[in-house]
């Protein structure tokens, strides 16, 4: 079936409603606060080849420069879903030794789902043009309320959609370049017990902010059956405007606008696919993430009084994955992939709100075409992260250098592990 320019945005126009409603809860499960979940079919390999491999109109979130190899005006459609996981045990104890709180907490990563869309067509046989929505970055941890570490943080939530217009130049057949603006949203939320001193007083801190970045990527053909992409994305530098919230410490709710700043690092993949043969294809990816961005918490109020600091402190890292797909029948694929996926955080500067560590992933995946327009590819990911220790202080926003001793220390271990699937609709136009 052959569709106008028209009656192609005309299908695109509903399909960009619905993401634009649809993107609502997000939850970190990349290292640091990035998320990897834009695409089912690339999941499937550990995202091994995501920057190389044109296989659906997914590729646009990944590579801008891979829409040009894609199969005529296609979209893909679907979404992740992050089961429930973690868990903490440890204390807190007082300066003068005393132990506050002590105990387990369990699945304070909730379930949540991770939508995304992609389109793609070409203008002309050099030119296409794609557009797609995905979430980035982000988080949602809800602790137990009366867990160890309530005075340090219960509730952090950071959630980043990006809407990506794309375009691509295919120079001669063996070689393409891409380029992509993208318009960014994030809105945040974070709650905690005030202090040990006023055990019923709590803090919520609400914000949100736009920005735009941009995104870069090259394909090239080397041979006939080997892909090479490179792919390069900006960082997102967000000035979140809200205010914060106390209640509990008088008589009256406590409130002052406020302001906190989120750079969303830069990040740049080398991938590369092969086909070995008409039924085996292998992929590798190396992906640099300049996570050392991101400093801190700083949550800066009008009445200073409510302003609140937490150091973050976080290095670069490198993700590395490799995978394969084999063609066992024409209309069936299948796909497996390994990843293992460097953390920002260590036990040196592990926090109650990034309880992060290095990370294995372990994936499987299918892709059915039962006609020649039409393909599903599902998904599965099992992740297993390093246990790590915390010991974490609370600085307040005038003493950004000296831990407040009014609050002590959090210290304990955290282990986490998860199970994630996705499905994704392909249709060819």
């Amino acid at each position: 079936m052959t569709l106008c320019l028209r009656q192609r945005l005309a299908v695109l126009s509903p399909l960009l409603a619905a993401m634009a409603v649809s993107f609502h809860s997000s939850n970190a499960f990349s290292a640091g606060y990035g998320i990897n979940e834009n695409s089912a079919s690339y999941m499937g390999t550990a995202y091994a080849g995501r920057a190389s491999n044109p296989q659906d109109a997914s590729i646009a979130a990944n590579n801008p420069a891979g829409i040009a190899y894609v199969e005529g005006t296609q979209v893909s459609v679907g979404s992740a879903i992050i089961l429930e996981g973690g868990e903490f045990e440890g204390q807190h104890t007082l300066p003068n030794g005393m132990v506050a709180a002590q105990g387990k907490t369990e699945d304070f990563v909730s379930t949540s789902g991770v939508p995304f869309g992609h389109f793609v067509m070409p203008l002309n046989e050099q030119i296409s043009f794609g557009i797609s929505g995905y979430a980035p970055n982000g988080i949602e941890l809800d602790y137990d309320e009366d867990w160890a570490g309530r005075y340090f943080g219960n509730k952090t939530s950071v959630k980043t959609v990006n809407l990506q217009g794309t375009v691509s130049y295919k120079f001669q057949e063996d070689f393409s370049v891409g380029f992509g603006l993208i318009g960014s949203y994030v809105e945040g939320e974070l709650t905690q017990n005030v202090n040990p001193l006023a055990p019923a007083a709590k803090a919520k801190i609400e914000g949100d902010a736009k920005t735009l970045g941009w995104t870069l990527g090259a394909l090239w053909n080397v041979y006939d059956k080997t892909y090479v992409g490179l792919a390069y994305f900006s960082e997102l530098d967000f000035e979140l405007e809200g205010d914060v919230k106390v209640e509990g410490l008088s008589p009256n709710e406590e409130k002052s606008d406020a302001k906190l700043d989120i750079t969303m690092p830069e990040k740049a993949a080398l991938s590369l696919t092969h086909e070995l043969n008409d039924e085996w294809t292998l992929m590798a990816e190396a992906t640099w993430t300049r996570w050392s961005r991101f400093e801190e918490f700083y949550v800066r109020a009008d009445n200073n009084d409510l302003s609140s600091y937490v150091p973050i402190n976080w290095k670069d890292v490198w993700a590395w994955s490799f995978g394969a797909t084999w063609q066992v029948l024409p209309e069936w694929k299948l796909r497996a992939g390994y990843m293992f996926d460097e953390s920002p955080v260590d036990d040196d500067n592990r926090t109650v709100r990034t309880p992060d560590s290095d990370r294995n992933w372990f994936t499987v995946g299918a892709n059915w075409r039962p006609d020649t327009n039409i393909s599903i590819d599902i998904s599965y990911a099992y992740v297993s992260l390093k246990e790590g220790k915390i010991n974490e202080s609370k600085y307040t926003a005038d003493q950004r250098t000296t831990p407040d001793p009014l609050y002590g220390t959090i210290t304990g271990d955290y282990k986490n592990s998860s199970n994630i699937v996705a499905a994704q609709l392909n249709y060819i136009f």
